[in-house]
């Protein structure tokens, strides 16, 4: 089962409501949470074993994966401390 985590940066409100992490019923592909340098952006993406994980939101192949445990990274949009937190729910 995956779960959900959001992303909020309170000094310029930037946000990610609701990204899916983890994996479902099948071991690979699995939800990963990226920062895109491009596009300034965090989120969520299919990684597989093999392939080159995209920003889900521009495509660039340059992102950066994260920690599953990760909590605390600068915003992408400011450079201000932002955070991930737990969402309600899971997905499979």
């Amino acid at each position: 089962m995956g779960s959900y985590l959001g992303y909020r940066c309170s000094a310029c409100g930037y946000e990610e409501a609701q990204m899916g992490v983890g994996s479902g019923r099948q071991a690979d592909p699995v939800l990963v949470l990226f920062h895109c340098d491009e596009c300034k952006s965090v989120g969520s993406t299919w990684k597989s074993e093999g392939q080159e994980s995209r920003c889900s939101y521009c495509y660039h192949p340059g992102i950066q994966i994260l920690d599953i445990e990760t909590r605390n990274i600068d915003c992408p949009k400011c450079g201000e401390p932002a955070e991930f937190y737990p969402q309600e729910g899971e997905w499979e």
